[in-house]
């Protein structure tokens, strides 16, 4: 891997970030974007090196690319009557061995990243055009995703939440696979693969962010809140701020530290500091621009006197 590189935040990491936590319908799910990022290009750019085509070809290639001089070109003629003797409608695919040792630890890192541009002897590609395989380090612990998002003659940005990954401080093996019984018999797919990398947030910043209620009683002694913390170097923790608002008016605030991940937070509140009303909840990590506000509804307790 060549050393870490600044970039801006990319186009495909909203839709990324929406998947990397599903929180309930009661909770409203916020998100704030961090301008700033940190790539590492993986395997040290466009080369073949160390990969290994299966019923298929590999090659690099200039004629389609997006933000490098060369691309991976994966070529694949589905055929029905070659391939495995058992299995001769079978699976082409292109994997690459990490080599042992930090290559294989993509656990400080948030997304797995990377440019397709796809092209077919088909009008439309089948809804389950290829995959993308991660061995971490055994079958049981995979990592296997449909790369459904690809589009005919376009550049698709993709970029796949290191967190949905069970091991990611043990990635042995990368593949893109195809089922040719997604396919006809003679039809062909060209891939260019572009800017395969890794990504994180280069200061802290929250993800995701819900109030743990939607309704509290006036005499409610706390505030319970759940968000999702990166851009924190491992091992390391930052101070996270919560604020409760009415009106413009700060009613509570308290801050801990936190760690990268997901956390639960607790905001204290003293008697009396409640009134029926809707109120704003946001937290903002450490010097970062604080969270769209999350509306938390105040009703009168049926225990209050």
């Amino acid at each position: 891997m060549r050393s870490t590189m600044k970039t801006t935040a990319l186009s495909g990491l909203r839709a990324a970030k929406k998947s990397l936590w599903l929180l309930t319908a009661a909770s409203a799910l916020v998100a704030v974007a961090a301008p700033e990022m940190e790539k590492q290009l993986l395997f040290g750019g466009a080369s073949t090196k160390g990969w290994s085509p299966a019923e298929s070809k590999l090659e690099v290639s200039a004629t389609h690319v997006k933000v490098s001089t060369n691309a991976l070109h994966w070529h694949v003629t589905v055929d029905y009557y070659s391939g495995e003797a058992k299995y001769p409608i079978g699976w082409p695919r292109c994997g690459r061995t990490i080599p042992e040792g930090a290559q294989r630890d993509w656990s400080a890192w948030d997304f797995l990243h990377m440019w397709i541009y796809a092209t077919s002897s088909r009008p439309a590609l089948p809804k389950e055009a290829v995959g993308l395989g991660l061995h971490t380090p055994d079958k049981a612990s995979s990592f296997n995703t449909s790369l459904s998002q690809l589009k005919l003659g376009e550049w698709v940005e993709v970029v796949l939440p290191i967190a949905k990954i069970a091991r990611p401080g043990d990635v042995r093996n990368l593949q893109f696979h195809l089922s040719e019984a997604n396919y006809k018999h003679a039809d062909q797919l060209d891939l260019w693969i572009d800017d395969l990398a890794l990504l994180r947030y280069a200061r802290p910043v929250v993800l995701a962010f819900a109030s743990e209620t939607a309704v509290l009683f006036a005499d409610a002694k706390n505030v319970a809140a759940r968000l999702q913390l990166a851009g924190v170097k491992p091992n390391t923790t930052v101070p996270v701020t919560c604020e409760l608002r009415r009106a413009g008016q700060v009613v509570a605030r308290a801050t801990s530290q936190a760690a990268r991940g997901a956390q639960h937070l607790v905001l204290p509140l003293e008697a009396g500091t409640l009134m029926p009303g809707v109120y704003e909840l946001t937290a903002r990590a450490a010097e970062g621009q604080p969270t769209a506000p999350v509306q938390v509804r105040v009703v009168e307790s049926p225990w209050r006197k």
